[in-house]
């Protein structure tokens, strides 16, 4: 009978000792976390943290209705989509985040600006989706504001009357500008052979010059595959500090548009700014949220104008024109001695682009045609692609603000954060701190108040 409650005894122990030990490990955990400042094993779930795990998926699950809506996501697996499942309906997540939403409004945690990031966060992919389910049902400047979260702003027409008259001087002549300005840049038309060498040449100057101010990680890298399957450029983020950037060879014809593509799609463009994120990422300097990047969104809509903006920052005029002339022109077999008046038409057309903005405004609030709109663009901003630009817009509505609006409100922010004895003149260091942290700047106009 002895040996019968002997084994019963030995269990008993075990659970003991398996108890204590537990508590024992717990305890640890709980120092350890008092000293590391983690949260405690004991605390509750952040609802926020839940809440900005909910909106990553339910963007992700957006990304399922079209691939390109998604740029890119540095976040963990298990919120991506179950492969298995069927694609969500429009109607399920608009339910979905008006949830969110009233979940998040109803929060009684501390206010923070995590909180007020992610709330807007809803709310811009809730016009988004609306946009999409009702094309066209409000004004171009409403969908800017609501879907983009940009505030266009009246053009300085006097600006641009002023670079058309100096084009005019540079290059005289019968007709139209608009023609004489396509004769001049088919001179410049970079023989085929010669694209993918000069591009090259050119986005290994970009990285030298962004590597100059920003530490990025030793195993960036930026992939570059030339095809016909794009209409231009397509940059996609693939993680683990890497990218791939698809072009049509079509879309560097041009010699001026090396270093445009380059600097923007790669540095301090947008392979270096999701870089940068992925970084701070890593740090634990993003929440979930920011992780998913949406392409129709006012981050996509400042990493657009930031991007465009270093093109500027990493090659300032004199610069720019000494790296045409020297390295450039040479390398694609034009005479060097033409860089000059090249650099300045070049410019000039730079300064007249924001002429689209009201052009594409009428276009998409109906009052041109596709036909008038089509021939404003040429007559009126000089684009060489009025069609396709009108197909962008047809496609992204706004988004093409990015390139002049954004990029502009991008520069003046930049440079009064500068202009701060805390910014010490250095637009390297504000520009990377807001290309990095969570929440960059919402992208309006820049008004006097809107401080940095």
């Amino acid at each position: 009978m002895a040996s019968s409650f002997a084994l019963p005894s030995r269990r008993m122990n075990r659970r003991r000792i398996a108890l204590v030990s537990a508590g024992i490990l717990l305890l640890l955990a709980l120092l350890a976390a008092v000293r590391l400042g983690l949260p405690s094993p004991l605390a509750p779930p952040d609802p926020l943290e839940r809440q900005a795990s909910r909106f990553a998926e339910l963007a992700l699950a957006f990304g399922q209705t079209d691939k390109k809506e998604v740029d890119a996501f540095f976040g963990p697996d298990t919120l991506r989509p179950n492969a298995d499942r069927p694609t969500p309906s429009l109607d399920d997540l608009q339910r979905d985040l008006a949830a969110l939403a009233a979940d998040i409004a109803k929060d009684p945690g501390p206010a923070s600006p995590h909180r007020t990031r992610l709330l807007s966060r809803v709310t811009h992919l809730q016009a988004l989706i609306e946009t999409i389910q009702k094309p066209r049902a409000v004004s171009f400047d409403d969908e800017a504001r609501r879907v983009y979260g940009i505030d266009p702003v009246p053009v300085d027409m006097a600006a641009i009357a002023a670079a058309r008259t100096e084009l005019e001087r540079l290059l005289p002549g019968p007709g139209r500008l608009a023609d004489r300005v396509d004769a001049f840049r088919a001179r410049y038309v970079i023989p085929e052979g010669k694209r993918e060498a000069l591009f090259d040449r050119a986005l290994a100057e970009c990285r030298r010059r962004t590597r100059a101010h920003w530490d990025l990680p030793a195993t960036e890298r930026l992939d570059v595959e030339w095809t016909a399957g794009v209409d231009a450029a397509w940059h996609r983020y693939s993680g683990g500090y890497r990218s791939q950037l698809q072009i049509n060879p079509n879309a560097v014809a041009f010699l001026g548009s090396a270093i445009d593509v380059a600097c923007h799609e790669g540095y301090p463009g947008h392979h270096a700014q999701f870089v940068m994120q992925d970084v701070a990422a890593g740090r634990g300097g993003l929440p979930v949220d920011e992780r998913v990047i949406l392409l129709r969104s006012p981050d996509s809509m400042f990493r657009e104008g930031a991007a465009n903006y270093g093109v500027d920052l990493a090659f300032p005029p004199a610069d720019r024109l000494a790296f045409e002339r020297d390295v450039l022109f040479p390398l694609a077999g034009f005479p060097p001695a033409e860089a000059a008046k090249f650099e300045k038409v070049r410019a000039l057309i730079d300064r007249i682009s924001p002429a689209t903005a009201p052009i594409l405004r009428d276009y998409r609030d109906g009052r041109l045609s596709a036909e008038a709109a089509s021939a404003a663009l040429q007559r009126d901003a000089l684009v060489t692609s009025p069609e396709a630009l009108l197909g962008f817009v047809d496609e992204l509505g706004p988004y093409a603000l990015g390139y002049t609006v954004a990029r502009d409100w991008v520069a003046g922010r930049v440079a009064r954060a500068a202009a701060t004895p805390e910014g010490r003149g250095d637009r390297w260091a504000i520009l990377r701190a807001y290309v990095a942290a969570p929440g960059m700047p919402p992208t309006r106009s820049a008004e006097s108040k809107d401080q940095p």
